[in-house]
């Protein structure tokens, strides 16, 4: 690291950690989906904040909404990818 200062270079264990922060937030929610026998989860919302207290200190926060059957024989329907074109 030591040859790149002064250079804007990505610092790659820093951004290993971010992927890894991440992916653990996804996995917790996933494995909450599951403990509830959800058949999936949908309107995830994954949000990072930065925190002031600490170096280096940052927080992945997923939430979503939980999808089961009502009754054994209840289908649910499979559903469609949309994108927002409201920015």
């Amino acid at each position: 690291m030591l040859g790149n200062a002064g250079r804007n270079v990505e610092i790659e264990p820093f951004t290993q950690a971010l992927y890894d922060a991440r992916e653990l937030a996804m996995s917790r929610m996933r494995a909450e989906g599951e403990a509830l026998e959800a058949e999936g989860i949908v309107a995830v919302r994954l949000q990072q904040h930065t925190h002031g207290w600490g170096g280096h200190t940052t927080e992945f926060f997923a939430v979503g909404t939980a999808v089961r059957p009502l009754r054994d024989d209840h289908a649910i329907d499979r559903p469609a990818l949309v994108v927002s074109l409201d920015g």
